[in-house]
Formats: C-alpha cells, structure tokens, sequence
C-alpha cells in the first residue's frame, strides 16, 4: 500500500465518450447504454508526457499532461509531466465514479474528472468540398511533410540508414502501394492484404506502418466519404490480427477506423471542412510533425494518401 498523503490531482479536458464512461453508473446489462468503470486496473506504460492505464475491463486509456493536448481515450490532467510521481507499469488503479486512485510508491494520487471539459475527437465531412480542393489540400500538407518531417519511417529511410532500416523503408512503400492500388479497384480480399503488409511494420510505440494506416484511416471514416469500404477492413485484421502490433498503435487505429483522432489531426480536417480555401495548414501540420520521432510524419503521409484517393475515387463516381 502507499504511505504519505494522497496527492489531489484534477482533469481539465477530456475524450466526451471516456467522460461519459467514468459518470456512467456501475456496468448493467449489454444494451443499456455507456456503463461506467469500476474496480480494479493498472497502469500499462509510463512517460514523460502521458501514462497509460488498463480499465478494469481492458481497454486502454490515457492520461496526458496539461500541454500534451485532447485525444480519444484520454484525459488531460492538470501537471507539467509525470517525472517524480515514480509511476510505473504494473501499479495498480482504482476506478470508482468520476475518479481514479493510482497507487503511486510513496503517495498514492487521485484523480478526479468532475468539471472537466468534454472534447469530440470525431472528425468532420470533407463531402461538400469542390473538386480539386482535397487534392490541392493534400499536395500542399505533402509539400509540408516531406520538407519539415523526419525521414526512417514512410517518408524513406534516413541518410545513411543501415540495412535494416532500408529494408523497412522498402517493405512500407510496397504495402502502401499495395493497399492503395487495392482501394482504387475496389479489391476487398487485396485491401485486407495491404492492411496487413502495413500493420505492426516498423520500430517504436506506434510503429510506422501503422500511422501511416491510422491517418488512411481517419480520412476513410469521415462522413460521406468514398473510401468506406477501409474502417471495417481495418477492423476485421485489428481482430483477426491481436498482438501483431503495440497496444497503443492498435487503440489508435480502432479509433481511427471510427472516425476519431487527435486533437492536432482533428483541426487540419476542420480547417479544410470549415474554411474556404485556400488554407494555411502549416500550423496544424507542424503540430502533427511534432507526435514521436516520426509517428507524426507518417501519419501525415496516411491523410495525404486518403485526401489524394478521395479526390481520384470521387472523381468516378
């Protein structure tokens, strides 16, 4: 057990859907709507900016600093960082109503989510834009990434890279080709195929093939979009497929797959649904670019990708 006086801990924001689960009454029957998290979880990973947490029921959460910024599954709690809080994987949380008690060595910390801000992380249609706009959209976000952006995931493999790397770098361009060629002819069987030539490829948290298919992805679930045919592809391989890739990079592309992202992504795809062209998208996609060590230019290639094969798909309709 922890010692010492617990340490009062409030959430400013957070994921509307999350918010809803942490105030829903104790789990009822299946089909009676949000029902809330009760008992015991831990946490699954710990760093600088975000700790994640296993709910009593196994969905991963998060829990981000106040600058980290709005995502789904996550609250945005009111510290600089959790450096000194000695939290680690494996520390168990407690979840009552609208409050989190994680057992931190030496002073336990809890956190409350009452008064906290409800966030959508549901992206906007992109279906009433003229033709051409999601393409000038996507060449002028390309021009950004592959400018600004960090090279070693789809953008090509870094200057020098060794032969692991470059194989990497190859195998990713194959699946994206892949993938896309299969989306363009309507191919079910073959777009499952490059799903799987992309998922869980690559080093890191979210590994590179991954964003790549999340910001794919994100574009496909938006309203009215011509790419609909991808979400639940993406979810037969995310359930066909368990353990192929990190936890994290598995939550991200389901919430993708239903539409859900980032606050960063989020705001590229609402200036282009709410502003009239043309857009300066250089300030949202520099605050993509800074996700990771190259997380956000990859998944800046994948929405690229989707606004390019939106325009061209909508075109033959």
């Amino acid at each position: 057990m922890c010692q010492g006086e617990p340490l009062g801990l409030r959430a400013h924001s957070g994921d509307a859907r999350l918010l809803a689960r942490l105030h829903a009454p104790a789990p009822g029957p299946a089909g009676t709507g949000p029902y809330g998290f009760r008992g015991t979880g831990a946490v699954h990973s710990a760093f600088t900016h975000v700790v994640n947490l296993l709910t009593p029921d196994g969905l991963l959460i998060a829990l981000a600093s106040r600058d980290a910024g709005d995502a789904p599954r996550t609250l945005v709690v009111d510290v600089p960082d959790w450096t000194g809080t000695g939290l680690d994987a494996g520390h168990s949380v407690m979840f009552d109503t609208g409050r989190l008690i994680l057992d931190a060595p030496g002073r336990p910390l809890h956190l409350t989510a009452e008064g906290a801000r409800p966030w959508d992380p549901a992206g906007p249609s992109l279906a009433h834009l003229a033709p051409g706009a999601l393409a000038r959209a996507a060449d002028a976000l390309d021009a950004y990434n592959r400018a600004h952006g960090a090279p070693g995931g789809m953008l090509g493999a870094a200057p020098g890279a060794g032969l692991m790397e470059s194989a990497v770098a190859r195998a990713l361009d194959a699946g994206r080709v892949r993938l896309l060629d299969a989306l363009r002819a309507g191919d079910a069987v073959e777009t499952v195929h490059g799903i799987l030539a992309l998922h869980g490829l690559g080093p890191g948290l979210t590994p590179a093939g991954d964003d790549f298919l999340a910001g794919l992805t994100l574009v496909a679930a938006l309203p009215g979009s011509a790419l609909a045919p991808l979400p639940p592809a993406v979810r037969t391989v995310l359930d066909g497929h368990r353990g192929r890739t990190t936890d994290l990079a598995a939550a991200t592309l389901t919430e993708a797959a239903e539409g859900r992202a980032r606050a960063e992504l989020i705001d590229v795809l609402r200036q282009l649904a709410d502003s009239p062209p043309p857009w300066d998208l250089n300030d949202p996609a520099r605050r993509v670019l800074a996700f990771g060590h190259t997380s956000g230019s990859d998944t800046l290639s994948g929405l690229v990708a989707g606004l390019h094969l939106e325009e061209e798909l909508r075109g033959s309709l």
